[in-house]
């Protein structure tokens, strides 16, 4: 009999034992589950604020814990000091960018002026010929300066808007009008698909012209022999849709369309600069619009999204 007792003791001892190991364990995993949640959350902020002078820290005492912690801390330490650097190198390239374009952009104005002011009647047909090639090259470059300011202002934050009520509808066909003999040159036929209501939104009128001029200039550099111009209205949203179908560029290409300096391989011996759909997308997203891109059966659609007044 007290053999028999004696075994059931040992039995319920066991069994205590195990149970007390197994509430041990369990609040031990739950209170590693919790350390790790927070760790997740922790270096999402740092992640997202890297100038933010944070480390992860442990709840709780624990080797093997503080091993794997401190070890995300050097990873940690390591990705913000380069993370600051390169945009510190950024910020001062743009600055860079700026400051040059600015000295650049003074005495090509007056260089301008001057070949504008020539006389080329008294001039030879040659030398007349010379003098124009030289301006169309001066006004090339006029407008790369342009562009690599803008870029650098609008990346900086620095680009200021007057932000009006615009009739988005009478905006589209004015700013299209302007490049109807381009694109009769061109023989590209144009298809309007606008309602006959005004939609009004709340945008810059100048950096809407620079939106519709870099993408119908786009639509000239790609097009083969059609583009298509349409404005919907979805769900408070106003869409503007530039559609063209394209032999030169391919579906691989249409990741990379906003990337700045980006030039389709075949088309780097045209003027583009790869900057124009860069700048475009810059000046949308200051207006707190939207762009995207999709390329299907051969034809490009870009389209910008901006809320309705």
């Amino acid at each position: 009999a007290c053999a028999g007792k004696r075994k059931e003791r040992m039995v319920w001892l066991l069994f205590v034992t195990m149970a007390v190991a197994a509430i041990i364990y369990m609040v031990r995993f739950y209170r590693l589950k919790a350390v790790l949640k927070k760790a997740a959350g922790e270096l999402a902020a740092i992640e997202e604020n890297p100038e933010d002078n944070r480390i992860l820290l442990l709840a709780f005492p624990d080797k093997e814990l503080e091993e794997l912690l401190k070890a995300l801390n050097r990873y940690v330490l390591l990705t913000r000091k380069e993370r600051i650097c390169y945009q510190n190198r950024e910020k001062a390239l743009r600055a860079q960018i700026e400051n040059i374009s600015h000295d650049l952009r003074t005495p090509l104005t007056a260089i301008i002026g001057y070949l504008e002011l020539l006389d080329t009647d008294k001039l030879s047909a040659e030398d007349a010929a010379t003098v124009e090639r030289v301006g169309k090259k001066a006004k090339n470059l006029q407008g790369l300066i342009g562009n690599f300011y803008d870029l650098s202002r609008l990346e900086m934050n620095d680009y200021h808007l007057h932000m009006e009520k615009l009739d988005v509808v009478h905006f589209a066909k004015e700013a299209s009008l302007l490049f109807y003999q381009e694109f009769e040159k061109r023989k590209i036929s144009v298809q309007f698909d606008v309602p006959k209501n005004p939609l009004y939104l709340l945008v810059d009128a100048g950096a809407m012209e620079r939106i519709f001029n870099n993408m119908l200039q786009n639509a000239l550099r790609y097009a083969e022999s059609s583009l298509y111009i349409g404005i919907l209205e979805q769900e408070n949203k106003i869409h503007i849709v530039f559609e063209n179908d394209t032999a030169t560029l391919k579906p691989e290409d249409v990741a990379h369309l906003f990337e700045r300096f980006y030039v389709q391989e075949k088309s780097r011996t045209s003027q583009s600069t790869g900057l124009g759909l860069t700048i475009s997308k810059l000046l949308a997203e200051a207006m707190g619009g939207s762009v995207e891109a999709g390329m299907e059966g051969g034809r490009l659609q870009i389209r910008y999204a901006f809320d309705r007044l």
